[in-house]
């Protein structure tokens, strides 16, 4: 009897289990349907509120005067009680042709557009997903006369680099009307019936730059009545990259190397405060030779940069070795748009300059007084290296070899065994630092200065060759 009595109890254990379950399954079933109806609700109370609020922003535009509503754009976040909730109303005017309704791009005729589209968009938490925001549009119809006369249209087109348009960049123009205005999706910034006469267009974005490397970019334009003038400007994120330079040794050793100035050659980059020569940009850091240079505010080109040392026109590389990139293909870099690209190594040529006097090194005390002054050769460049004393070791080569490719001028001066007060100097005029090792042609010698003999002088090496 106890046993059948314990089975009885087990088993109205179980039926209570399966019935709470039950219930609990029924429960939730019902909770989820009321959660459901009730977000339903929450969400259509919502977009109601959203319609209302886009439409007395439609309201709102229509009020202003037409001169204050061309090419008008905002963005405003309101808070309305009904349980808190944050809507954003987003108010745009476009320009839009009578006989195509399409909107005004720079890509158009010549003729003005005869509307403005207002248009009103309205988003919240609640209703972005999975409702779209609510959007309104329509046309107003400027008066008669409500610009005046002796008007026109200028259409700022900006590209990025790879040609297309981009879109919200802010674009100022100023001379007879001072304006900014976002470009719209078609990257183009309508500036509609503002008085004729010459104009400055200007884009300055933060971390954005033209092929010159200019933040602050510009471009002059005309405004010619009754009809849409334009100009296209090419403006994108800039980019960056480390420079690292090194050298091969007489002896065949990788060490690293200094130098002033670093170039980036790309074709696109036109000249100006940055490119004393077209398709070179050019970073000179403060404080003289560096072994690391960073070049900034690099246009994105899509065909990359070649690096080099140096920033004469005839430092380039591929003006002495057109198989340099080949060689040295990490001084070949693709840049991304708005990121730092990682360092890469720029390899510069070593002239391997020998000081000697009368055929032989000077002993230690002497080499200790050595200096070195190299002067540029080339077209329109006044770069010049100076390596201080001592600037050979024991042998009479130069302890820093590193130089850009180039014609140079070379000044050599030091306390001569013969001379064991006055300086000696000599003067050679036709230097080329080209090949060195691997990159260096088996018949091309090492320059060497002789201090001794015709040609020599006393004092110092100029300022100037």
């Amino acid at each position: 009897m106890t046993r059948i009595k314990q089975e009885v109890q087990g088993f109205a254990m179980i039926e209570a289990v399966v019935a709470a379950a039950v219930l609990a399954i029924v429960a939730l079933g019902v909770l989820m349907g009321l959660d459901t109806a009730q977000r339903s609700s929450g969400r259509e109370k919502a977009r109601s509120v959203a319609a209302a609020l886009t439409e007395q922003d439609q309201e709102r535009l229509r009020s202003f005067r037409a001169v204050d509503l061309a090419n008008y754009e905002d963005s405003r976040e309101i808070e309305v009680e009904i349980n808190k909730v944050k809507y954003t109303v987003k108010s745009q005017v476009d320009w839009v042709r009578d006989s195509t309704g399409g909107t005004q791009s720079c890509n158009n005729s010549a003729t003005q557009a005869d509307y403005m589209r207002i248009t009103s968009t309205t988003e919240s938490s609640l209703i972005n997903t999975p409702i779209p925001p609510v959007r309104m549009s329509s046309l107003v119809a400027p008066p008669v006369g409500a610009f005046g006369t002796n008007q026109g249209t200028l259409g700022i087109q900006v590209n990025n680099a790879a040609g297309a348009g981009v879109q919200n960049m802010p674009v100022t123009i100023t001379g007879a009307a001072t304006q900014t205005n976002n470009t719209n999706s078609a990257g183009c910034a309508i500036f509609s019936y503002v008085p004729v006469g010459s104009y400055t267009a200007r884009l300055n974005s933060l971390g954005w730059v033209d092929k010159a490397g200019n933040q602050n970019s510009s471009v002059g334009a005309t405004v010619s009545q009754g009809t849409v003038n334009v100009k296209t400007m090419t403006y994108d994120e800039a980019a960056s990259v480390d420079a690292e330079f090194d050298t091969e040794t007489l002896g065949g050793a990788t060490v690293p190397a200094t130098t002033t100035q670093l170039s980036a050659a790309n074709s696109g980059v036109p000249s100006g405060p940055y490119s004393p020569f077209a398709g070179q940009r050019v970073y000179d850091p403060a404080g003289g030779a560096a072994g690391t240079i960073t070049a900034s505010g690099l246009f994105p080109f899509t065909d990359g940069y070649g690096l080099y040392g140096g920033g004469c026109p005839g430092a380039d590389p591929t003006d002495n070795d057109p198989d340099y990139y080949t060689t040295y293909p990490d001084a070949f870099v693709h840049v991304t748009k708005g990121e730092a690209a990682p360092a890469v190594k720029v390899r510069l040529p070593s002239i391997n300059l020998r000081v000697l006097y009368n055929g032989n090194p000077l002993n230690a005390a002497q080499t200790a007084t050595t200096k070195i002054v190299v002067y540029s050769k080339g077209p329109n460049c006044s770069e010049k290296f100076t390596f201080n004393a001592p600037a050979t070791d024991g042998n009479g080569w130069m302890l820093e070899p590193a130089l850009p490719f180039g014609n140079y001028t070379v000044c050599a001066e030091a306390i001569t065994p013969a001379h064991s007060t006055n300086r000696r100097t000599r003067l050679v005029t036709s230097v080329r630092n080209w090949y060195h090792r691997g990159m260096k042609l088996p018949d091309v010698a090492s320059p060497v200065v002789d201090l001794f003999g015709s040609g020599s002088g006393y004092g110092t090496c100029p300022n100037s060759a």
